[in-house]
């Protein structure tokens, strides 16, 4: 890899590898070092648009040459090992890329493809389902730890950020969940995932997830409607704090990985992050047909009051070098939320804590148990009161 590439995009390398999954695509050193290995010289502007469609042309190829690894595989093993790094491929091909709707998503429909059929023989339980919306289809996936389990489970519903695809970023966070004894509800609201391009981004998501719980979950056998935990990342992490702070939430705790109550100027974000809001904002459109002057404007709808209090308890992870989501802004919602709010800070990260983003998984994760599991034994304990 070209010296001035890692200096340019060493702020990507440790969201291209992020967690350490079983189930969910990833792609190893390798796939990075082949992929831009003689990346040209003149294009590492972060900026450009130049850069970006170098770098999904160069990464599809990394894709198709998995998908080659997989149509020649002998075994289920290794052809679930190579569609899963064919998805993960593709997923960075088109992550920060936003110059063609229709490539980007029919990109995401294939790591949609390629993810489900990689499934097919492992031990994870899935249901794949679609919730009827007026904005488009809602699709979902409901995944359930390898073994069954005697009574009703928990779960946690985890929410997209704006440039993650649901069956990487967030199907790699629920396995942390599904290691637990925790099922998770993986969800494409409008403007989300596969969605992505269609219909702008639903910014009251909250009444998505209220009907995701209503009409997925509770009629679930095998889920506890009672104990259910909601994650968002990025972007999702604001959707978490929308969720957090509805009155009668169905959520016995949130977690915000990042998330904030309102974006930083959008004068002063990176060009690529002006692009990221564009795009899932106004549902696809360029720059011509949504200039930066208009987008200002929507950020400032987004802000969330403070002094709207969190109905359940919150955990939020933070980097003080957010330059997405601003640290000050979120140590207000913990001073208002201070009975409800836990923030952890981490000096030394910026925007998602990447390179620490195991140990900040792990964490939350037993946060969750914490509040669903110990729920189980609490309400197991009043049941047999009541009977004795």
């Amino acid at each position: 890899m070209p010296q001035e590439l890692f200096a340019a995009a060493g702020y990507f390398l440790p969201r291209l590898l992020f967690l350490n999954s079983r189930y969910a695509p990833q792609v190893h050193w390798g796939d990075i070092a082949l992929a831009l290995d003689g990346f040209p010289g003149e294009g590492f502007d972060l900026g450009s648009a130049a850069f970006w469609d170098e770098w999904r042309h160069r990464w599809q190829a990394q894709a198709e040459r998995h998908e080659r690894l997989a149509e020649a595989a002998r075994t289920p093993a290794s052809r679930s090992r190579a569609l899963r790094g064919a998805a993960a491929c593709y997923h960075w091909a088109e992550f920060m890329y936003f110059d063609d709707a229709g490539t980007k998503r029919a990109l995401r429909r294939r790591i949609r493809d390629l993810t489900r059929d990689s499934l097919t023989g492992t031990d994870l339980r899935t249901r794949h389902g679609e919730l009827p919306s007026p904005d488009g289809p809602v699709p979902y996936t409901l995944l359930l730890p390898p073994s069954p389990a005697a009574s009703p489970l928990p779960c946690v519903v985890l929410s997209n950020g704006l440039d993650s695809v649901t069956e990487v970023e967030p199907l790699s966070l629920a396995e942390a969940y599904l290691e637990r004894g925790i099922a998770a509800l993986l969800f494409d609201g409008p403007g989300q995932g596969v969605n992505v391009g269609q219909t702008p981004l639903r910014i009251d998501m909250e009444q998505v997830v209220a009907r995701l719980v209503d009409e997925v979950l509770r009629p679930a056998p095998e889920i506890d409607g009672e104990r259910l935990a909601f994650l968002g990342v990025s972007f999702g992490g604001y959707l978490a704090l929308r969720v957090a702070q509805q009155p009668g939430s169905a959520f016995r705790c949130v977690v915000n990985l990042s998330g904030g109550p309102r974006v930083a100027p959008f004068a002063g974000l990176p060009r690529r992050l002006k692009d990221d809001f564009r795009f899932a904002l106004t549902g696809g459109l360029d720059r011509t047909a949504a200039p930066d002057a208009g987008l200002q404007a929507r950020l400032d709808e987004l802000a969330l009051d403070p002094a709207v209090p969190a109905a359940v308890p919150v955990l939020s992870v933070h980097g003080a070098l957010d330059d997405i989501f601003p640290l000050a802004a979120l140590t207000e919602v913990d001073t208002a939320w201070s009975g409800n709010h836990q923030l952890v800070v981490h000096e030394r990260e910026a925007h998602v804590c990447l390179n620490v983003i195991d140990a900040c998984t792990q964490q939350a994760a037993d946060w969750v148990a914490d509040r669903l599991l110990a729920a189980a034994a609490t309400d197991s304990s009043r049941t047999t009161e009541r009977n004795t």
